[in-house]
Formats: C-alpha cells, sequence, structure tokens
C-alpha cells in the first residue's frame, strides 16, 4: 500500500513537472513571438521609413532639377533676345523730298490702290481728304505720334518750316461709304464747299481718312460712325503769329493698314 501511495506521488510529481515545463515552452514560445513581431514590425517600420526618405530625396532631386532647367531655359531665352536685340537694325525714319509734281504722282498711284481696297470693303474713296476753302490765314498741320506734319504752308517753305514741322504731307485721301452706293473711285466734289462731305457722305458709317507723309508712313484718321466729318476734321492751323494755334487738331495715329503702309513704301523707293 504503500509503494503504492509512492508510485502514485511520483507520478503525480511527474505529470506536474511536465506541466510546468510544458507551460514554460508555450511562455518562451509566446515571449519569442512576440519578440520577432516586434523585431518584423520594427524593420518593416524601418523599411518604409527608408522608402519615405528615399521618395523624399527623390523628389527634391526632381524639384532641384526642374528649378535648373527653367534657370536655364531663362537664361537662354535671356541671351537669345538681347541678342536679337542687339543684332536688329535701329529702325529708320528717312524723309524723302518730293517735289510738288512728285507728290502728285505719288498721291494718285496710291489712290489707284486706294481704289482697289474701297472695292474690296464695299466703300468709296476720294482724294478731297483735306480743304479749308477760303478761310486761314496760318499753316494747316495734322499732329501724330511721330511729331507735327505740316499739310499746307501759307508762306513759302522754308528752313525755318522744316524744323517746326518733321513731317510734310505728300497727300491723302479718305475711306466712306457712298448715300449713292459708289463704289471704289468716290465723287465728293458735288454742290458748293458749304455742302461739303454732306451730300454722298454717308457719316453714320466709318469714315477713314488716310495722309501720306513724307517720311514714309501712312497716318490715319478714324471718324463718322454718327460723327459729323468735313474736309478740314482732324486738322489744325496755326495763327498769324506762327506758333500758337487757331483752330485745335485731332491727332492722326499710325494706321494699322500694313498693306497701305507697304504702299507707300514702294512708291517712294523709286525717289
Amino acid at each position: 500500500m504503500q509503494k503504492t501511495i509512492y508510485g502514485f506521488s511520483l507520478l503525480l510529481a511527474s505529470s506536474l513537472l511536465l506541466a510546468a515545463c510544458t507551460n514554460q515552452a508555450a511562455k518562451d514560445a509566446a515571449i519569442s513571438s512576440s519578440q520577432h513581431q516586434a523585431s518584423q514590425q520594427k524593420q518593416n517600420s524601418l523599411s518604409t521609413a527608408s522608402k519615405k526618405e528615399a521618395l523624399d530625396s527623390q523628389s527634391t532631386s526632381i524639384k532641384i532639377a526642374d528649378a535648373s532647367l527653367a534657370a536655364a531655359k531663362s537664361a537662354n531665352r535671356q541671351t537669345t533676345e538681347s541678342s536679337q536685340r542687339t543684332s536688329r537694325p535701329a529702325e529708320t525714319t528717312t524723309t524723302v523730298k518730293l517735289t510738288d509734281s512728285q507728290k502728285t504722282s505719288v498721291t494718285q498711284a496710291f489712290l489707284t490702290w486706294a481704289e482697289g481696297q474701297a472695292k474690296i470693303g464695299n466703300m468709296a474713296v476720294s482724294d478731297w481728304y483735306f480743304d479749308h476753302g477760303a478761310a486761314g490765314h496760318g499753316d494747316w498741320f495734322a499732329d501724330s505720334p511721330d511729331g507735327r506734319i505740316l499739310v499746307q504752308s501759307q508762306v513759302a517753305q522754308s528752313d525755318a518750316n522744316d524744323a517746326q514741322y518733321p513731317i510734310h504731307a505728300i497727300g491723302g485721301c479718305v475711306f466712306y461709304t457712298a448715300k449713292d452706293g459708289t463704289v471704289g473711285h468716290g465723287n465728293l466734289y458735288q454742290g458748293d464747299f458749304a455742302s461739303n462731305y454732306s451730300i454722298d457722305m454717308d457719316m453714320s458709317r466709318p469714315v477713314s481718312k488716310y495722309l501720306l507723309g513724307d517720311n514714309g508712313k501712312v497716318y490715319e484718321l478714324k471718324t463718322g460712325n454718327g460723327q459729323a466729318v468735313s474736309t478740314n476734321t482732324g486738322f489744325g492751323e496755326v495763327a498769324d503769329d506762327g506758333q500758337s494755334d487757331e483752330i485745335q487738331s485731332v491727332p492722326f495715329s499710325v494706321s494699322q493698314d500694313q498693306d497701305a503702309q507697304s504702299e507707300l513704301k514702294t512708291l517712294l523707293a523709286q525717289y
């Protein structure tokens, strides 16, 4: 009986020892697994951080490269523009001295060209762009961005006049819509001077006066569109003292009609 009890006790102790070892092994395995997971998470975190750091570094490098490229392009563009400005010849204006007969020839040739242009625009054109009748005692002129243009001198042309007027009018024309439907060469010389443009010019439509300068430029005054227009519209007159203005002018602008500019330059090229 005593042997039996001893054997049972020994068996019980062995079972308890085995259970304890098993629990310890389980605990060790759990700790090892937890440590492994923590290590793996740490490695993954480090790997993610490294990747993010690498991507951030790459993004910064790309931005720096883009900025450098943009700066290089800007510098190259500025260098090119500077070179073009340096190599581009400065625009020069040469005044052509013409006799009265030469001025008439140029004006008539320009008018012939203008008649073709008027037909395209379903308009009429006349060389009666300026007139002041019997009135007037001083020079008649037009103002422009390039200076005052002498249209009609009341005294013989002199060096003083040349100094006061850097540009002299060769002639001109006026584009308009005719009341009688005329297209191309128009006839504004109807009735007396007092009637002026009113007989056949439709002033409710656009009217453009072209002024040909002996500096090779065409100047233009846009009017009409409901505004009354006459032969001296846009032009000013110098008073008897030769200094002050008796009649104020309305400034002409350099015409944006490049065909007209080219035509005048072609006509003046022979002089």
